[in-house]
């Protein structure tokens, strides 16, 4: 029931009630229509009357509205209101149809109804909740109001995309970054109304039709589609004929039988449809003529609704007439549309006559033609008036407020109750956090995976400097990669790439990943979608750091892995769609530190994979690349690495993966020796002793107190205790203005539901964000959060702190961001020139909000902390010049190995607390290991096999190869491991020319013999005087050669052994 006291929402647009209270009272129900314009009269005269009719039936409404608003006046019939208003009931009635610009219905209801929604006795019992019931006339109305309410507004994507730009600004990105950021968002997110929201929740249909709709291109110049090409590429060239037929070609072209004679194209594409293929042999199907195809009648459902580009009558009369009489009169040639004696489409509607087929009479074409019009525009009209109104006024506002305006006054004037704010205090106000429960799967949009592009001249060289083990599974994954592109669908390949520390684990992920990359662009897939930004090589790690080294992404990150892996496996859900689509092309998955993947998480990757791919092999059927080293430590909990199998748990990995381990150093190269040292340590068992020449190495890095120790650098602990301590100590010693920063706390009030901030932290748990973080300018801290790993600002990146930036609010200065100077000059670019006049170097962290384990409870404060030192767990993947390793408390293999080879050299190694029995790995890991199938790249290498072989050492070994151009692949001919293990080396499409031999082009350890082109040719120019071509021959010098002429021109190598 609506009050009598009209809020400023009813009043809006300068209306008494817009939502039409009160309603008027009748004595009985009554639809008020137009009142018709008088035959006599033109529209000048007509419009002047109607104006002063429907000004003088509101000014005698308005004493009633008037008595019915007041609040003192009570009415027991009509009859008693009219009389207060000396009106008639006639007169009455009269005065409300006058006001009636349309069809409108007129509930019966008595004065002291006219406040009361419309509702039905019957329902309101069974609904028993408010009810607000409109009859609608009018076929347009309501369609709009339907559709407006369904599709009402939401602010969220709009406030979104909003402050997507708004953080894209800040952080001084280039325009083009800035609209990849904006485009990301937009192609992820989308506003839905409550309604989609709902339905798409509960998997409900968002669109079901009892009938086909079909579109008829009526247009003299319609747009055409031509054959396909295979069909193009076998016409002759003079053919002009290179389209494809559509339906007014089909249907002119139709069955020559009575009941299609006179039948309109509208008809003839409602009631049938075209076949193609198979089903062209089905019952009831008609050829059409000219080999045009096959047509059937429609048969389940009803005839199809057609649609049609609409031309406005006025502004464009022959497109208007044209799609009338194509659409509505019968006809096998577009020239019987037209005639000489009427040469337009519109004058042809308008004064022809035809015969149709089985008359004898002439017909009015617009007759025929609107005759076939009633049965397939019904209430076009009415339709053709609203969407130009719609077009003249715009949609109407509001307009689903109509059904249902009680609901929308209630909703209206809540809104203007509230208090209003002042736009200058926003910044005043106190950002409180809304609790909501935390989500077991991440809902963000997954990032964009882009690796940093190498150019042409980089990939080169990083190709060539492989070694021998390198380069077997780098031709492995590369031969791989052809077969799938050739269309051979090779099995997926399931390898594990082992290694110590600085063997080159991730250059050869680099490697594999550019290749592969290149490769797999070629594939039918990638060719046929114009988004080639989907990837077809995922880089991933477990940890951040390790994820920005290569240049990829978190296992939780890309594959939206909950927090908790505990059973049962927790789906998609709704994002299961959206992460097919980003994951469609990928057909190889990369995982780096794959020693600290716990079995449960690699049975998720497993599961997610097959999910995402609808494909129950292994991982979906993608291939794996798992990249690491089980010497290093094991997963979180004293968990059992994945290469140890145990019978109590799922293994994804003992029956899958094949092993190739690297062991030749290379990052260590300008300390061999160190390099060696701790190669020996990563395997070296507890209860053997160190070599004296290891002892010996080690002695001169061992001190015997901290105080020996340079004091900048990190110090690496076995223990949390150690870190904390040696923290504390650390920042007490070198700074005075130190600034205590308490998390801000907050908990739910059980009683409002409000999020109010606690005086003190709560203790929060080791894994929360630290309860007081103590930091001062200069100090040393460490990021403990993955903020943004595609900018490298990840759980373990460190940095000085350079400024603690604070604002005022209530006349108590609260820290708004801390600035750091990060250790890693590239990292952190999207999160600098926040602060006027700034560093540009500065990279600026806000807090971070994460829920407790408290329910109820949310916690803000800055994810970092002091980092003089860390524990070992934080630096494995790290490399540093100078680091203090403590050896004091480790407690579990592989710890002292981490700890030890964080150094690039031994002397920038400083150890204390030194005891050789801490130095120990896990020997099942060994064992492990050491049954592993071995990968086989006796296919991929043969000639290294065949060389390797002691039978074969005596035989003559003669390789075959065409370079493409020796003098640009000379480099890699020098760096190739099988090329140069041949005795006689023959190189095709040289590509040489020239007498002399230039020296650079000479091999160590042979002898050159070549032949250009030209002279291969002398008695064929055209052929001499091509691009390409030519020969070499490389012989080693333990061989005699010399060249011989022969009879037919051609250059032959007669073999002198000695």
């Amino acid at each position: 029931m609506h009050s009598r006291n009209h809020s400023k929402s009813c009043r809006k647009n300068k209306k008494h009630c817009r939502f039409g209270f009160p309603k008027p009272p009748i004595n009985r129900t009554t639809i008020t229509r137009p009142r018709p314009p008088p035959a006599e009269q033109s529209d000048d005269e007509n419009g002047s009357e109607e104006r002063d009719y429907a000004s003088v039936a509101k000014e005698q409404l308005q004493k009633v509205w008037d008595l019915l608003n007041d609040s003192n006046q009570s009415f027991e019939t009509i009859t008693q209101l009219l009389n207060q208003a000396n009106m008639t009931y006639e007169e009455y009635e009269k005065h409300i149809e006058a006001l009636s610009t349309s069809s409108l219905i007129v509930m019966e209801r008595r004065p002291q109804d006219c406040w009361v929604n419309g509702y039905n006795p019957m329902l309101l019992r069974a609904w028993n909740a408010n009810m607000d019931i409109q009859f609608i006339l009018n076929p347009y109305s309501c369609i709009m109001y339907m559709l407006s309410y369904i599709s009402k507004s939401e602010h969220e994507m709009s406030d979104y995309l909003k402050r997507v730009i708004k953080d894209s600004t800040h952080d001084n990105l280039s325009d083009r970054e800035c609209m990849k950021q904006v485009m990301n968002a937009y192609s992820k997110n989308r506003e839905v109304s409550a309604q989609e929201a709902v339905a798409r929740t509960c998997s409900l249909k968002l669109k079901s039709s009892s009938r086909s709709v079909i579109f008829i291109p009526t247009d003299d110049n319609a747009v055409k589609m031509s054959l396909p090409m295979r069909y193009l590429q076998t016409m002759d060239d003079d053919m002009e004929n290179v389209w494809m037929t559509g339906l007014p070609d089909k249907y002119k072209a139709r069955p020559n039988r009575t009941e299609f004679e006179n039948m309109c194209m509208a008809e003839f594409a409602s009631k049938y449809r075209i076949v193609y293929g198979g089903q062209t042999k089905g019952k009831n199907v008609l050829p059409l003529q000219k080999n045009m195809g096959h047509i059937q009648k429609r048969t389940r459902g009803k005839p199809a609704v057609i649609r049609f580009a609409r031309f406005s009558q006025e502004k464009h009369p022959e497109k208007f007439y044209g799609t009338l009489l194509k659409l509505y009169l019968p006809f096998r040639r577009d020239e019987q549309l037209k005639s000489t004696r009427f040469p337009t489409y519109e004058s042809f509607y308008a004064f022809a006559s035809v015969k149709l087929q089985g008359t004898d009479e002439l017909q009015r074409v617009f007759n025929i033609v609107n005759e076939n019009r009633e049965k397939y525009e019904k209430h076009n009209e009415a339709i053709e008036k609203a969407i130009e109104d719609f077009e003249q006024n715009g949609p109407i506002e509001d307009a689903w407020t109509t059904l249902a305006p009680a609901n929308e006054l209630i909703r209206l004037e809540s809104i203007m109750e509230r208090e209003p704010t002042d736009p200058n205090e926003v910044n005043e106000q106190e950002d409180i956090p809304e609790y909501t429960a935390s989500t077991s799967v991440s809902n963000t949009a997954m990032p964009l995976m882009e690796a940093a592009q190498l150019n042409h001249a980089q990939i080169r060289k990083m190709y060539q400097s492989l070694n021998q083990t390198q380069a077997s599974i780098f031709y492995a994954v590369r031969d791989w990669c052809k077969r799938c592109v050739s269309g051979e669908n090779p099995q997926p390949f399931l390898y594990f790439l082992n290694g110590g520390a600085g063997v080159g684990k991730s250059h050869v992920i680099k490697s594999i990943y550019a290749e592969a990359s290149k490769i797999l662009r070629r594939l039918p897939c990638m060719r046929e979608h114009t988004d080639i930004s989907q990837p077809t090589v995922l880089l991933t790690a477990f940890t951040g750091t390790a994820a920005f080294n290569i240049s990829g992404k978190t296992l939780h990150c890309l594959l939206k892995l909950p927090r908790s892996l505990k059973p049962p496996y927790q789906g998609l859900g709704n994002s299961l769609d959206e992460m097919r689509a980003d994951l469609s092309n990928a057909h190889i998955l990369i995982i780096d530190e794959i020693s600290m993947v716990s079995k449960q998480l690699f049975a998720y990757v497993n599961w997610r994979l097959q999910q995402i791919k609808g494909n129950q092999k292994p991982f979906g059927g993608l291939s794996i690349l798992a990249v690491g080293d089980f010497f290093q430590l094991p997963p979180l909990g004293r968990a059992k690495p994945l290469c140890v199998y145990e019978d109590h748990v799922l293994d994804f990995w003992k029956d899958h993966f094949q092993i190739i381990t690297l062991t030749q150093i290379m990052r260590q190269r300008d300390d061999l020796a160190y390099a060696e040292l701790l190669n020996r340590l990563r395997v070296k068992q507890k209860h053997k002793k160190l070599t004296d020449a290891d002892k010996c190495m080690l002695e001169a890095v061992i001190r015997s107190s901290p105080e020996e120790c340079p004091i900048d650098a990190l110090h690496i602990y076995a223990t949390n205790k150690e870190v904390d301590s040696h923290n504390s100590k650390a920042i007490s010693s070198r700074f005075s203005d130190i600034i205590n920063l308490d998390a801000h706390d907050y908990k739910k009030d059980p009683r409002t539901g409000e999020m109010k901030r606690q005086a003190v932290p709560l203790k929060g748990d080791k894994r929360d964000l630290i309860d007081t973080l103590q930091i001062a300018i200069g100090a040393r801290v460490m990021l403990t959060r993955n903020i943004d790993v595609e900018d490298g600002l990840v759980n373990g990146t460190f940095g000085n702190v350079a400024i603690i930036t604070a604002h005022t609010r209530g006349g108590v200065p609260v820290v708004q961001s801390v600035g750091l100077y990060l250790d890693n000059v590239t990292a952190g670019q999207k999160h600098r020139n926040k602060a006027p006049d700034g560093d540009d170097n500065i990279v600026y962290i806000e807090r971070s909000e994460e829920p407790l384990k408290k329910k109820g409870t949310v916690r803000r404060q800055f994810p970092m902390k002091l980092a003089f030192a860390c524990t070992i767990h934080k630096v494995q993947g790290m490399t540093t010049d100078c680091a203090v390793v403590s050896l004091k408390h480790i407690f579990e293999s592989g710890m002292a190995y981490v700890a030890l080879s964080r150094t690039t050299t031994l002397s920038g190694l400083h150890i204390t607390d030194f005891d050789e029995k801490k130095i120990f790995c896990d020997p099942v890991i060994s064992a492990s290991l050491e049954n592993m199938t071995k990968a086989d790249f006796q296919n991929i290498q043969p000639i290294l096999h065949i060389v390797q072989n002691s039978k074969m050492n005596s035989a003559l070994k003669i390789i075959h190869h065409n370079t493409e151009g020796l003098e640009c692949h000379l480099d890699d001919l020098k760096c190739h491991h099988e090329l140069l293990l041949a005795d006689v080396l023959c190189l095709t499409e040289t590509h040489l020319s020239g007498s002399a031999v230039p020296a650079y082009l000479q091999l160590d350890g042979y002898t050159m013999y070549r032949r250009n082109r030209h002279a291969s040719y002398t008695n064929y120019i055209h052929l001499a005087n091509k691009n390409g071509g030519g020969v070499a021959i490389y012989v080693k010098n333990s061989f005699q050669v010399s060249p011989l002429m022969i009879s037919t021109r051609k250059h032959h190598f007669e073999e002198q052994y000695n």
